[in-house]
């Protein structure tokens, strides 16, 4: 699309000075209040003044301008560069009765006066399309954030004043931000999300390569399912004295496979806790309680029976290190029983930690490094696991996001099995998943994933790699 001239000019100042604004309100201003970008200087009173210098100014009247396009352009485009709703109201019944419009100014414009208007749905569906049109345009960011915030889809309305934030670099832009993060955080509502991906699994059972035999012993054959995973999740805060907060998390995950029922599982985990919170900062200490129901696997059944319990504590905490880096941690102790298979009764140890940097809105990078043990009765069955991951999300012209992520790590466990082998693994994870950002049904956008996994055994029974290709949907509510 061909932009006006002066539009492309508008935007290469404002992205050049890293929309540097100008915000003037009380110390004690909401952060509605404290959010005011610079404004043009457009009189009110349908009269507008346009100067070269302090010396020449020109008063024209809403009746005159009506006849001068061109100062309606050059008023218009600072007025959405900048959010001047007032000036917006005014200038874009003008602009539209010209007999050259710009269809994208036009849509920001209305995408504005919505906004104002208090028609938030309607405005986030339409800065949506113009965000996935024009990505670079930093105000546009700060628009659709401000018609999330209002809108009080916390989640996205956070998630995208945590990228603005990476953009801006006065001090006073990233406190007004901080201070809408603060409002976002300390709201009290129920956090509910859900998604669902169709399977197909060519070696769900995790066979290695066909006639793989240790002596007398054949291993198992490779069975194929198709079916769907799906999870669910509800949060709830309440906000306490002192920044404190009571939580409820409640989690449910399985999958369902319609052609191979053995393999049909389900977890279900619900913890409740406090935590401390600030605008850079979450800290949430969470007792926890787990159950898993499962149909047995290849000597299982089609019903699902209670597997496993599992109860602990789990800690976590985020932090942003300044606009463009944050570090999370999360510690997590469990003591888990089994249904039947007591020899696995024992306890266990999660220790995650991720880097994420935000270079700028429309990319983030992040490095992780986890470790987890597994204490179980028999010592064939119990091992460590040491972790490292990189992940990379991109959001490139014409609407097109990916995301890519690489993991590798290393089990060792601790015993010897029935063949005398102590298990050995090295275990190497790639997922690519792509999707359009301006494709999406009831707030649903569908994103396609690769996915590639190999086990590097010693033990020729656990060697295996697979791929999968799935399709995968999710919503936050």
């Amino acid at each position: 699309m061909k932009l006006p001239l002066s539009f492309g000019i508008a935007i290469g100042v404002f992205v050049s000075a890293s929309a540097a604004a100008e915000i003037t309100a009380p110390k004690n201003a909401s952060p509605e209040e404290h959010l005011k970008l610079a404004s043009p200087q457009l009189p009110q009173n349908d009269v507008v003044e346009t100067s070269t210098s302090k010396e020449h100014t020109l008063s024209i009247t809403k009746e005159e301008l009506a006849k001068r396009p061109d100062l309606i352009i050059r008023g218009l485009i600072p007025a959405l560069l900048q959010s001047h709703v007032e000036a917006v109201a005014l200038l874009l019944p003008l602009y539209k009765n010209l007999p050259q419009q710009d269809p994208f100014l036009v849509a920001w414009g209305e995408a504005m006066m919505a906004t104002h208007q208090g028609n938030y749905a309607s405005a986030v569906q339409q800065y949506r399309e113009l965000f996935a049109k024009h990505p670079e345009v930093l105000p546009l960011r700060y628009q659709l954030a401000h018609a999330l915030f209002l809108n009080n889809d916390n989640e996205a309305a956070k998630d995208q004043f945590q990228k603005l934030r990476a953009e801006v670099n006065d001090a006073s832009s990233q406190q007004m931000i901080d201070q809408y993060l603060t409002a976002i955080n300390q709201r009290d509502q129920w956090k509910i999300n859900g998604g669902i991906s169709f399977l197909n699994e060519s070696n769900i059972n995790n066979a290695p390569k066909a006639g793989t035999r240790i002596g007398a012993w054949k291993a198992w054959e490779r069975e194929q399912a198709h079916g769907l995973s799906y999870y669910a999740g509800a949060e709830k805060k309440w906000s306490l004295p002192h920044q404190l907060f009571a939580k409820l998390v409640l989690d449910g995950q399985g999958k369902y496979y319609w052609d191979n029922k053995k393999y049909n599982e389900f977890n279900a985990r619900i913890g409740a806790g406090l935590g401390y919170q600030t605008a850079n900062t979450e800290l949430a200490l969470v007792p926890f309680t787990e159950r898993r129901w499962y149909s047995g696997g290849s000597s299982g059944s089609d019903a699902m029976k209670q597997y496993s319990k599992n109860s602990g504590v789990r800690v976590d905490v985020t932090h942003w290190l300044n606009k463009s880096w944050q570090i999370s941690t999360a510690l997590e102790y469990g003591e888990q029983r089994y249904a039947t298979r007591k020899h696995l009764n024992g306890n266990n140890y999660l220790w995650s930690n991720t880097l994420l940097f935000l270079p700028y809105s429309g990319q983030y990078w992040y490095i992780g490094a986890d470790y987890n043990r597994e204490n179980t009765r028999d010592l064939d069955n119990a091992y460590q696991r040491k972790n490292v991951r990189l992940g990379w999300v991109q959001e490139w012209p014409l609407g097109i996001s990916s995301r890519l992520s690489v993991a590798y790590a290393r089990r060792a466990y601790k015993g010897e099995d029935l063949l005398g082998i102590r298990q050995k693994n090295k275990e190497y994870q790639t997922n690519v998943t792509l999707w359009h950002r301006n494709v999406y049904f009831w707030g649903i956008t569908p994103k396609i994933t690769w996915s590639y996994q190999k086990n590097d055994s010693n033990h020729p029974f656990y060697r295996y790699d697979k791929n999968r290709i799935y399709l995968e949907m999710s919503k936050t509510f």
